[in-house]
């Protein structure tokens, strides 16, 4: 059987979770069955130098420059173009489009292509759909759920995210399946022993990892260790909050106004992040909401204990309902975080039991070999109801 050439489309190489699930598929997609291709908007990015080398990759950017008029739409059109020049020239024979944006680029792209397309949804729809896409908000949503409609297939990286797919974007059922994040389990190991030695033995040591931005957070963590340290006079304990972003010069305005100097550390971007996470005594995801969190699987997968908000998708699925592999609290509840953190700190041989069955629970459900066996068999049903529908 001839290898399928299939063509992934991301907006860059940026060190996101998108990003990084798209990198690792590439690596490990069975290069006897498959050809892979990638197309960007912008090739620049922490993780550009990570892309494969057998890789082929198509940069939009790469022989343009910006425009000196431009009007609402025009770069857009553009992208579209050139993307539907790659496909056809590349004889491209599936489209694997990866985040709402690049969904709706990609669908204008495929007009009256007999391509098949896999479409990608990596956050919760209705909060995802409001932190990007709030110009023309009301344009944009129509065009985005023709967007969707117009995919062979739409995947939900988790059961909440493909709920919320055919709720707010009135998809099918049958046309909106689950497809979870893969993890290279081993890889993960081999970082996280990475050497280190940040962390000091008479602190209890807490991280959390991700954008320093609004919809993750961090400021009702902030919010719980004031209390924690304030209040509660928990003064062991230490927040070190892995990442950069928007909301860094508040969140540092914040620890100066409440004293809490001795008690944060801003440790910004890292390339691996894994060792202040393996060391810690406790991992914190405070998200507002979550696609599916790649940084509390990898937490789990270190078997570090995890608190995390009981957010729209994706904690829930990993940690259990009853909190069998963690603990879940409220979004954007600062005195749940900090009670939780409390508990953790009082009760933490309880905490620390339930972290060898978290491990176990990713390794089953979300490492390679289950994740591209789901692929692998997503792949074959597009190309199959493809193959039907252009022979009928």
């Amino acid at each position: 059987m001839a290898k399928r050439k299939i063509l992934f489309v991301l907006g860059s190489l940026g060190a996101g979770g998108a990003e990084r699930q798209v990198l690792r598929i590439l690596t490990h997609l069975d290069r006897t069955r498959y050809s892979p291709c990638l197309y960007v908007i912008d090739r620049t990015g922490e993780l550009a130098s990570e892309v494969p080398a057998d890789v082929p990759v198509f940069g939009y950017w790469d022989d343009k420059t910006y425009p000196r008029v431009n009007f609402p739409g025009r770069i857009l059109l553009s992208q579209v173009r050139d993307l539907a020049r790659v496909i056809d020239r590349e004889a491209i024979d599936l489209v694997y489009d990866r985040a709402s944006q690049m969904t709706l680029t990609a669908s204008l792209a495929m007009r009256g292509k007999s391509i098949p397309r896999i479409s990608v949804a990596v956050g919760e729809p209705s909060r995802d759909f409001q932190l990007l896409h709030s110009r023309f908000s009301l344009c944009k949503r129509i065009l985005l759920r023709r967007a969707y409609q117009s995919a062979d297939r739409v995947v939900g990286v988790s059961e909440g995210v493909r709920e919320g797919l055919i709720k707010f974007f009135g998809l099918p059922p049958s046309q909106v399946v689950t497809c979870p994040n893969l993890f290279d389990i081993h890889q993960i190991d081999q970082l996280s022993d990475e050497r280190f030695d940040k962390y000091e033995p008479d602190r209890f040591e807490i991280v959390a990892v991700g954008r320093l931005s609004q919809e993750k957070g961090q400021v009702h963590l902030l919010q719980a260790v004031k209390r924690l340290v304030n209040t509660d006079r928990l003064t062991q304990i230490r927040l070190w909050l892995v990442g950069s972003g928007p909301m860094e010069e508040q969140c540092r305005q914040f620890v100066t106004e409440h004293q809490l100097g001795e008690h944060v550390r801003f440790a910004g971007y890292q390339a691996n992040p894994l060792p202040f996470v393996k060391h810690a005594q406790l991992f914190c995801l405070p998200s507002l909401y979550e696609g599916m969190p790649n940084a509390l699987v990898e937490a789990m997968v270190c078997e570090t204990p995890v608190v995390a908000s009981d957010c729209p998708s994706g904690p829930r699925e990993l940690v259990g309902a009853s909190n069998q592999r963690g603990r879940l609290v409220p979004p954007a509840d600062a005195n749940s975080l900090a009670d939780a953190i409390r508990e953790a700190t009082n009760n933490y041989q309880q905490c620390v039991a339930k972290t060898s069955d978290a491990r176990q629970y990713i390794i089953d459900n979300y490492s390679l070999e289950p994740g591209l066996q789901r692929l692998d068999e997503l792949f074959d049903a597009v190309m199959e109801l493809a193959g039907k529908t252009s022979s009928s």
